[in-house]
């Protein structure tokens, strides 16, 4: 079960309710697929506000290939794209892509925290299953 963090009430005005805040995080993370998040240890998500009044989900992953200990901000922007961010515990941006479509999602985030190395090595050994349709007598 996943517990989702619940930011502080939000201002009215044009803005979103935290149910609208909530939903919209919940979205983002079913255009995820389950095993890029099982990978890099995703846990902690979370709905966010950011500065500029747009609104995403944040995680958290950890022991990826190129990253120890990381959050990830996942932003829908005006454009109805993502932009990603990924800081270190000390909140120092570690790499960003803008306008990313929801089905580049899994790519992107996964090419942002594993290495090229990582990525060629699971692409080779991971096999690949082919369906042949099968004709009953």
């Amino acid at each position: 079960m996943i517990k989702w963090i619940i930011p502080k009430p939000i201002n009215k005005g044009g803005k979103m309710n935290n149910q609208q805040l909530l939903n919209l995080a919940k979205t983002i993370k079913s255009q995820i697929h389950p095993t890029i998040l099982m990978c890099a240890a995703a846990r902690n998500f979370g709905a966010y506000e950011d500065k500029k009044g747009l609104y995403g989900l944040q995680f958290k992953i950890s022991n990826t290939s190129k990253i120890k200990f990381g959050i990830v901000r996942i932003t829908l922007n005006g454009s109805d794209l993502y932009d990603i961010e990924i800081k270190n515990n000390r909140g120092r941006i570690i790499e960003t892509k803008n306008d990313i479509y929801n089905d580049q999602l899994n790519d992107v985030l996964e090419s942002m925290w594993e290495k090229k190395e990582t990525l060629n090595k699971w692409d080779s050994r991971i096999p690949t299953i082919k369906l042949q349709s099968v004709e009953v007598k």
